[in-house]
C-alpha cells in the first residue's frame, strides 16, 4: 500500500502513455483507404481539414489534435458497443476490416487507359529513352577523357 502513496502519479503517467501508445497503433495499422469511410477514416480527415485550416497555428492544432483524439476513442467505444450488443464479432471489427477499393481500382484503370491511349508506343518510346541516355553517357565520358 505504502508503494502506491508514493508512486500513484508516476502510475498513472505510465496508464496513460501506454493508452497513447496503443491507440496510436491501433490507427497506423488500420485501413487507411475505404469506399465506405469506415473506422478512423472519418476522424483522420476532419483532422486533416481543421489543421490545414490552422495555418500552422500552435495552439489550434494542438486543440485540433485533441480532438482528434477523441473522435478516435469514440470509434474504439463504439467497437466495443457494437460488439457486447453482438452486432459485430469482435470489438475491433469496425475499424480492422478488408477496406473496399473499388473506386480506387475503377480511378486507376481510368488512368491506365488514358496513358495507354496517349503512349501506344510506350514500350518503343522506353528503349529509345535508354539509347539515348547511353548515348550521352558515351558522349560525356568522351569529353572527360579529352579533357
Amino acid at each position: 500500500m505504502r508503494f502506491l502513496q508514493h508512486h500513484w502519479f508516476n502510475i498513472v503517467v505510465v496508464l496513460l502513455v501506454f493508452l497513447a501508445l496503443g491507440m496510436t497503433l491501433l490507427i497506423a495499422f488500420s485501413p487507411k483507404q475505404d469506399a465506405k469511410k469506415r473506422g478512423f477514416i472519418p476522424c483522420t480527415l476532419q483532422l486533416a481539414e481543421q489543421v490545414a485550416n490552422c495555418r500552422g497555428g500552435l495552439w489550434c492544432t494542438t486543440k485540433a489534435v485533441v480532438k482528434n483524439s477523441w473522435c478516435d476513442s469514440k470509434v474504439i467505444g463504439q467497437g466495443i458497443k457494437l460488439w457486447l450488443q453482438k452486432q459485430q464479432p469482435a470489438p475491433w471489427s469496425n475499424y480492422f476490416f478488408t477496406p473496399d477499393l473499388s473506386h480506387l481500382e475503377t480511378s486507376i484503370n481510368e488512368h491506365a487507359e488514358l496513358f495507354y491511349q496517349e503512349n501506344p508506343n510506350y514500350i518503343q518510346d522506353f528503349e529509345n529513352l535508354k539509347r539515348e541516355h547511353k548515348k550521352l553517357e558515351e558522349s560525356i565520358e568522351h569529353d572527360k577523357e579529352e579533357h
